[in-house]
């Protein structure tokens, strides 16, 4: 298997893991408010990612080098790291925002606009224009989403409007996330942008929203899932193998995160898609063959492409 096609599949999982957590945070929205609740999720999954790492070091060789006290000592990590948590926390924040008045699956679907989103900021940013293959690609994935979200039938909400946000925040993301990958050792530049995100959104919790904590199975569930899942082993799949793709490839794979989502809505809330938005998903599905199958233009560090 090529180095590239094991880092799509390993995306293709990290939607998996999305996929399920839509409807977890969902079910807590009434028990927590939306930054108390980012923020709590990405300081346990903080914590638990430097204690692991720091146990790990201790069996390695050279372990006074291998340990997070070392390695976040690295500019380029905590410069990047930083950036990609405010934009994380801007993402997650705005998204569980949305959750408390809109669906799982049309948060889910929305926040795929970042599929289109993502090669035009790349092209904003560098210049460099997508693919036939992704082009393709991005119109499957746009036609896909109106089929599922179809807001000419009833208007944008409140929560898909601060959704629209998150979608921005996260193609924004997943772009810097491709620079970043090439200065910085992916466990330094994981750690610090879950640091940040979590410093970040505590802080948005204290200053800017009234602060609900309401304990109990909804709430502890969906931390479990979001910290396990969707943090630890979605966030640090991602920031490991995004590298070896494209970041407009990688955006479409990410397009299947809104199918996976529906499914775990239906399975999880028992929200249920009519015949439009089974078509849509099928050809969100088709978007993700295309890019699997066909190439893509990326920048590199001269500006050109290859």
């Amino acid at each position: 298997m090529s180095r590239r096609r094991r880092a799509e599949l390993m995306l293709l999982l990290v939607t998996v893991c999305w996929g399920v957590s839509f409807p977890a945070i969902k079910s807590a929205t009434p028990y927590v408010s939306p930054a108390l609740f980012v923020a709590v999720r990405f300081g346990i999954a903080s914590a638990l990612l430097l204690a692991g790492w720091a146990l790990a070091a201790r069996f390695r060789p050279g372990a006074a080098d291998a340990g997070p006290v070392a390695a976040l000592r690295r500019p380029a990590a905590a410069r990047w790291g930083v950036l990609l948590g405010l934009l994380l926390a801007a993402g997650y924040t705005t998204q569980t925002l949305g959750l408390h008045t809109t669906s799982a699956q049309n948060s889910a679907f929305i926040t795929a606009l970042s599929v289109v989103l993502v090669p035009l900021v790349v092209f904003v940013l560098h210049g460099v224009r997508p693919g036939r293959e992704v082009t393709a690609g991005v119109v499957l994935a746009v036609a896909g989403l109106a089929l599922m979200t179809r807001p000419d039938l009833g208007g944008l909400r409140a929560g898909d409007a601060w959704t629209l946000g998150c979608a921005l925040a996260y193609a924004l993301y997943i772009e810097r996330l491709d620079r970043a990958l090439r200065a910085a050792p992916y466990l330094p530049l994981l750690a610090w942008q879950m640091l940040a995100c979590a410093a970040a959104t505590a802080l948005w919790a204290a200053t800017a929203e009234r602060v609900v904590w309401r304990p109990g199975a909804p709430l502890a569930t969906a931390l479990a899932v979001t910290v396990l899942l969707s943090t630890l082993l979605a966030l640090g799949l991602q920031t490991r193998f995004q590298g070896d793709t494209t970041p407009s490839r990688a955006a479409l794979l990410f397009a299947a995160e809104p199918v996976f989502a529906a499914l775990f809505a239906w399975w999880w809330l028992g929200e249920r898609l009519d015949r439009w938005a089974v078509a849509g998903a099928g050809l969100v599905l088709a978007a993700v063959l295309v890019t699997e199958l066909g190439g893509a233009r990326r920048p590199n560090a001269a500006g050109g492409t290859t």
